[in-house]
């Protein structure tokens, strides 16, 4: 589906950091978005600036459509059986700089995977910054696994973030997925604690969930009871990562 507008990638590159009043803005349409998805059994799994679209709608700015739900096809019954070969060869699906932890091990994922990398994105949105500093598929690996996120300070914007916003995104970060928000709603009412006046629901009340997502096929819907979302865990000794063009690449471990 062709989606009319700019990627939230291309405007944080050409106007940098955003205010925290659209910073929320934006989120929680996207929280709206990951809320459906998560109830219906479905994981994005690919959550990256590049997957969200500004558009214009009745002359207001920031419409958010959330794009890709392509990994999250892959769990389709007819493709279950190859999603199984793939995990079983070393292989872990998405953009590493945006990966949970439990991404790169191949763990089976659920909504709080989703929560990390919207952690990572709403972090980048705030600073124009990543939260980490890597080159390579394996470097990010290692730095989502095991380091800490740069803080708020290191960078100009950031120490005017309000504190419960900055406490939000922290959290969101946690190695440990039962330390995270529960829930999208749960992290976008946390970020809003750290707006003062700021009261928006997850979804605008003029619109459904669904117009902020590029569709989830129904076909996905239909099968979310045979198949379960997340890879199964393993411990491959040569894991395989993407590159930020979408491609599979083999990672030799230094």
């Amino acid at each position: 589906e062709y989606v009319e507008g700019e990627s939230l990638a291309d405007e944080l590159a050409k106007n940098g950091p955003m205010s925290p009043e659209r910073v929320v803005h934006i989120v929680q349409q996207i929280c709206g978005s990951l809320e459906e998805a998560h109830r219906n059994g479905i994981v994005h799994r690919d959550l990256k600036p590049d997957n969200v679209m500004l558009t214009t709608r009745a002359g207001q700015p920031d419409f958010v459509k959330v794009l890709d739900f392509g990994i999250a096809k892959r769990r389709e019954a007819r493709d279950a059986a190859q999603e199984k070969k793939l995990t079983q060869q070393g292989m872990v699906l998405g953009t590493p700089p945006y990966m949970s932890p439990e991404q790169f091990t191949g763990k089976e994922l659920d909504a709080r995977s989703d929560i990390y990398s919207l952690g990572v994105m709403i972090y980048e949105m705030l600073t124009g910054r990543l939260p980490f500093a890597a080159e390579t598929p394996w470097q990010w690996a290692t730095q989502h696994m095991t380091a800490q996120p740069f803080p708020f300070e290191a960078h100009p914007t950031g120490t005017h973030v309000p504190a419960a916003m900055k406490a939000a995104v922290m959290k969101a970060l946690s190695k440990n997925p039962d330390e995270r928000q529960a829930s999208a709603r749960q992290l976008l009412e946390e970020l809003q604690g750290g707006v003062r006046g700021s009261i928006v629901s997850p979804v605008p009340s003029d619109k459904p969930v669904t117009e902020a997502m590029a569709g989830i096929p129904e076909e996905v819907l239909a099968a979310r009871e045979k198949t379960q979302l997340g890879a199964p865990a393993f411990a491959p000794p040569t894991p395989s990562f993407p590159t930020a063009a979408g491609q599979v690449v083999q990672v030799q471990p230094r």
